[in-house]
């Protein structure tokens, strides 16, 4: 099979499917929110570069990594070989059923690489679209492999050596009021009796990105109550613009100053990191999103200094 649903992966199918959708499927079938999806596996992403390999090849033939024009012109050359080639039919007619399941206007497409957490975690290297409209949903899976070829992506692997393979997870979009990341160790101090939250208005890239001050919320294990809150400044939020299709920075005024999440959530939040790090056995680090009052886990990642091999 090329395509599973994300209640149907699990922790031991990363090398299939992806550390994303293995560990979310774990969530999801323990009763945990996460926004609906399937994900289309490493299989597929071999099978289509089975079509464009040495095509591929020539284009990366004598690349130059210290001349960055040079890198960016040949992957853009890779993308449009691609974007160009059809999909087999066989991946197509699994995606087709998968895409008869989605109800939402819009998904994400997240490239997922396909080792465990204790292995390379390529964070940051692969592009994820956001918003992508139901009958484009195949052509941005495209483009999420075209993304293993990207600068970044490139860089890394020919200086670790690495060539981990990607799947793709594909999920309904969720636009939400306020998200954001949870540590149950504390990122800075390693204390592992609290969690730590951060918090903004929008889409969670605001606080991924260092884009603004995000609110901080610390609440001890033990007693799972509010012990710090720091109101930061989030000058501005991330959200999707529809009259242009993209994701757009809109400044907040007066708002950037009121907490993006009370503490009921926080409480719960909290309480939800921590079932997730039991479930594991691990220190967890977790991207969320609030969406009409209902908390989702968008990823979950381990702690790279304490993790073992999960």
């Amino acid at each position: 099979m090329y395509v599973f649903s994300i209640e149907h992966t699990s922790s031991n199918m990363v090398r299939s499917v992806g550390r994303k959708s293995a560990y979310l499927g774990e969530l999801a079938r323990s009763g945990i929110r996460v926004p609906w999806g399937f994900v289309v596996t490493r299989a597929a992403f071999r099978r289509f570069m089975e079509l464009v390999r040495g095509e591929i090849n020539e284009i990366l033939r004598g690349v130059n990594l210290d001349d960055p024009a040079d890198v960016r012109r040949r992957y853009e050359t890779v993308k449009d070989l691609i974007a160009s080639k059809e999909m087999p039919l066989d991946i197509h007619l699994e995606l087709e059923q998968g895409l008869r399941t989605v109800t939402s206007d819009f998904v994400a497409v997240r490239p997922t690489i396909t080792s465990p957490m204790s292995g390379p975690s390529f964070a940051g290297e692969l592009d994820t679209y956001l918003f992508v409209e139901k009958g484009e949903i195949e052509h941005y899976i495209k483009m999420a492999w075209a993304s293993y070829f990207n600068p970044r992506a490139l860089a890394y692997r020919l200086a670790s050596g690495n060539v981990t393979e990607i799947a793709v997870l594909v999920q309904e979009m969720v636009e939400p009021d306020s998200a954001g990341t949870a540590f149950t160790i504390h990122p800075v101090t390693k204390d592992p009796n609290v969690v730590v939250i951060e918090s903004s208005w929008g889409l969670g890239q605001a606080v991924t990105k260092g884009l603004v001050t995000p609110d901080t919320f610390v609440l001890p294990k033990r007693d799972r109550v509010v012990k710090e809150k720091i109101i930061g400044h989030k000058h501005l939020m991330l959200k999707y613009d529809p009259k242009s299709k993209s994701v757009v920075e809109v400044p907040l005024g007066g708002k950037a100053m009121e907490p993006s999440l009370d503490n009921v959530k926080a409480v719960e939040l909290a309480n939800l990191a921590i079932r997730i790090e039991e479930l594991f056995g691990r220190h967890v680090n977790l991207e969320w999103a609030l969406s009409s009052n209902k908390l989702y886990i968008l990823e979950v990642r381990g702690v790279r200094t304490t993790w073992e091999d999960l």
